[in-house]
């Protein structure tokens, strides 16, 4: 019965420890959530679990439609590993009643995303963003 309670304990203590270590790996399917904006502030992505990415544009021309947006859209995405080793991440949205699909290979680097077109080569680097906080103006006590 002792060495029964030993193996229990040893193999729970096991899966425990083999639990903690996967929920802490960072993989790229982790790493991309959260938000991102371009240097110019002009275009941006936030990536949620639930593989819905909201789309930010402000003030430029869409890509495909090529008409002038302002506002956000939302999409999904998937994120694969190709034969090449590199991640890819396909982004569909749908503006101005068209459907587009956008294909991308993906690298993070700290707080570096690098989404580089497959399908004209292109790279953009999308910066880690977090919403301005609301300051309240607060008024000393007398």
């Amino acid at each position: 019965m002792k060495n029964l309670k030993r193996i229990l304990a040893v193999a729970l203590t096991a899966i425990l420890v083999m639990t903690l270590f996967t929920a802490c790996v960072k993989t790229p399917e982790k790493e991309i959530l959260g938000s991102w904006r371009d240097s110019t502030q002009t275009m941006g992505y936030e990536f949620k679990e639930n593989n819905v990415v909201t789309i930010t544009f402000l003030d430029i021309t869409v890509p495909i439609v090529n008409l002038p947006y302002k506002g956000t859209v939302e999409g999904t995405y998937q994120i694969t590993k190709r034969d090449d080793g590199n991640h890819y991440v396909t982004i569909t949205y749908t503006v101005f009643a068209t459907s587009v699909t956008k294909d991308y290979m993906f690298k993070i680097d700290g707080n570096a995303l690098s989404l580089t077109d497959v399908a004209d080569g292109k790279t953009v680097v999308y910066m880690a963003y977090a919403e301005p906080q609301e300051t309240v103006a607060t008024t000393p006590a007398q």
